[in-house]
């Protein structure tokens, strides 16, 4: 899927859920790095009642949701390492 269209899914389903897509897409990544709530609401300088409100409207998605949504954060970053690693190579 081209990075394009990844970003457009993302945004819907994250609108669909209520959630602001670049937030979302933070309190997820420093999650799956083992941060409480206090260290993501820290670290993405939001309120710890976000996280918990973002992290509760997960809970309650069915499980190919949640499996959708990490596989399309996954699919952006990994597009990302892709540019970040041809810009290196350019230098």
């Amino acid at each position: 899927m081209e990075e394009r269209r990844i970003k457009k899914v993302f945004i819907r389903f994250s609108k669909q859920m209520g959630c602001k897509p670049i937030v979302l897409e933070e309190i997820v990544i420093l999650r799956n790095r083992g941060l409480s709530n206090i260290e993501i609401a820290e670290e993405a300088g939001i309120s710890r009642n976000t996280v918990a409100n973002y992290l509760e409207k997960m809970r309650r998605m069915q499980e190919e949701q949640v499996a959708e949504l990490l596989s399309l954060i996954g699919m952006m970053h990994a597009k990302r390492r892709e540019m970040s690693r041809l810009l290196e190579e350019m230098e």
